[in-house]
């Protein structure tokens, strides 16, 4: 036999004992054990059995605050074996009321903040999950007159059921209800309103498959901006009342972003990856940014700037934007398998922001900034046992 079909021979024994492998692990019993959090194990046992996943997710978001928002979530999968099915839910089983799995009333069943769907419910294929509920407050960030949601690094399931882990990837439908007087924004584009009775009904184009962590939405009393970049319509949500300080901000904001896009579109030769790019900028947001998929969260006081706003403060809104830009490509479009690489996602954002904006301020030391920021920080992780 020459050499040519021995390697011939060699490769489809691989390929077929690779095969035979994984259909071995697909039909070997699958274990979800619902204990405190989102193990590995369980996130693990969950990637093996779980395929074709898709959420359509209803809120329905009260006028008034001390009123609790109700939800509806749909949620499609494919089972590639029969088993208990534990989602992520951390509400109380109260909160649950009412669980149909395909078709079929189930009885709720909470531990440990999850809930158990049996087996026996579900086959192997395809299965619909329907589940009515109060939404949690944790991860809404609730005002009076405005919320938004902070889902990173895993805390979607404090506000409706689902796979609250980052390799488990779905595309999100999203309804909103809210009042009237309100505006909102989410991953995807608006694509459908209708106003009836003081209400507001948005619908939005389906999210490409994301993470939990990334869907993001915010609805409230917001002023909103618009600007154009070649070609490219952003919006800007805000609750600043001072319209100079708008005024003198609002263009270099829009033109960072495409500067951004722009740069990345011809460094990865891959155009940018989601439908549209708006954001959002919070009076109090816990980071200085967030990279939701097409709707960025960003601290307000750190992008409206002050007339007297000193170069560092330039450069670091500057930084800011170009890091949770490349977060698209970086974290977004490829996202870790888990938590213990969200390292890397944060320093290729860090990296391609310092590509992307350093230039633009040549009479900055950027080498001695870098080894200010970084090196101390790294040095006492290594001194750690």
């Amino acid at each position: 036999m020459s050499r040519k079909w021995y390697l011939v021979l060699a490769v489809a024994l691989c390929l077929s004992s690779t095969w035979w492998m994984v259909q071995r692990r697909r039909d070997s019993a699958i274990v979800m054990t619902p204990t405190a959090g989102v193990s590995q194990q369980l996130a693990a046992a969950r990637k093996l059995a779980i395929g074709e996943l898709a959420y359509d997710l209803t809120l329905s978001v009260p006028e008034r605050l001390q009123d609790p928002i109700r939800g509806q979530v749909r949620i499609k999968l494919r089972l590639l074996q029969p088993t208990d099915l534990v989602l992520d839910f951390a509400q109380p089983a109260t909160s649950v009321t009412s669980l149909l799995a395909n078709g079929n009333s189930q009885p709720v069943r909470s531990e440990n903040d999850h809930l158990v769907i049996p087996g026996n419910s579900l086959g192997r294929g395809d299965n619909l999950i329907d589940i009515a509920f109060v939404a949690g407050n944790d991860a809404l960030n609730r005002n009076d007159d405005y919320l938004y949601s902070l889902f990173v690094p895993a805390r979607a399931s404090k506000t409706f059921p689902c796979f609250d882990q980052p390799d488990l990837k779905a595309p999100l439908a999203l309804t909103l209800e809210i009042p009237s007087g309100w505006v909102a924004l989410a991953n995807g584009p608006e694509i459908g309103r209708r106003v009836s009775g003081g209400r507001t009904t948005l619908t939005f184009l389906p999210t490409k498959a994301l993470p939990t962590y990334l869907f993001g939405f915010a609805a409230g009393t917001f002023s909103v901006e618009r600007g154009e970049r070649n070609g490219r319509p952003f919006y800007m949500y805000h609750r600043e009342t001072d319209t100079e300080k708008v005024a003198a901000n609002r263009e270099t904001i829009f033109d960072l972003h495409q500067q951004a896009i722009a740069w990345l579109e011809d460094y990865t030769d891959r155009k940018y990856p989601f439908e549209k790019l708006d954001f959002v900028l919070l009076p109090a947001f816990q980071f200085a940014g967030m990279e939701h998929a097409g709707a960025i969260f960003y601290n307000a006081p750190s992008m409206f700037l002050e007339k007297t706003a000193t170069q560092e403060q330039q450069l670091a809104r500057a930084s800011t934007i170009a890091h949770e830009t490349a977060h698209m490509w970086f974290g977004d479009l490829v996202t870790m398998k888990w938590f213990d690489d969200v390292w890397m996602k944060e320093v290729f954002a860090n990296f391609m922001a310092a590509k992307i904006v350093n230039p633009t301020f040549p009479q900055v030391n950027h080498e001695l900034r870098f080894l200010l920021s970084n090196y101390p920080d790294a040095y006492s992780v290594d001194r750690t046992a």
